[in-house]
């Protein structure tokens, strides 16, 4: 049976984000080793940015989007509430739902690292044209949904 060359450039694809993955979490948890703060936790804030600050995102509305386990974002949120990076809080409605609420320090922090952020994500992207990125969009939005059909 002959391989066909397009199942073994998907092949590489699909090798390539677990390893790109596990290569940009090391690089990412070097950084922020000075500040004690890992590539998990700076994802977690982003991650709560995505959603109105009040009344702040659930941890369930966070932990869907992250694609990860309620257990493992409370942990992720208690790290980053000891820190005094973020706040979590009953539901004034539903005391049984946890709410994330970013504070004043976090967002001071994050906005002094910002021009750092930039600078890394320019060195990341320094060999791949604005085509190049465009199409990797486009692929990885097909790959979620396709995720989601699953």
């Amino acid at each position: 049976m002959q391989v066909d060359s397009g199942m073994d450039e998907k092949k590489f694809i699909f090798g390539s984000i677990f390893l790109l993955s596990n290569r940009l979490q090391v690089l990412g948890d070097q950084m922020l080793a000075e500040e004690d703060m890992t590539l998990r936790q700076w994802f977690l804030t982003v991650m709560i940015l995505q959603f109105d600050e009040k009344p702040g995102p659930t941890l369930g509305d966070v932990a869907k989007l992250m694609g990860s386990s309620h257990q493992n974002v409370k942990q992720l949120a208690l790290k980053l509430q000891q820190k005094e990076f973020l706040i979590l809080e009953k539901d004034e409605v539903d005391a049984r739902m946890l709410r994330l609420r970013l504070t004043d320090k976090s967002k001071d922090y994050w906005e002094e690292k910002k021009a750092e952020q930039n600078q890394f994500l320019q060195k990341l992207y320094k060999n791949a044209s604005d085509e190049e990125i465009k199409k990797t969009v486009s692929l990885f939005k097909k790959l979620f949904q396709a995720v989601e059909e699953f």
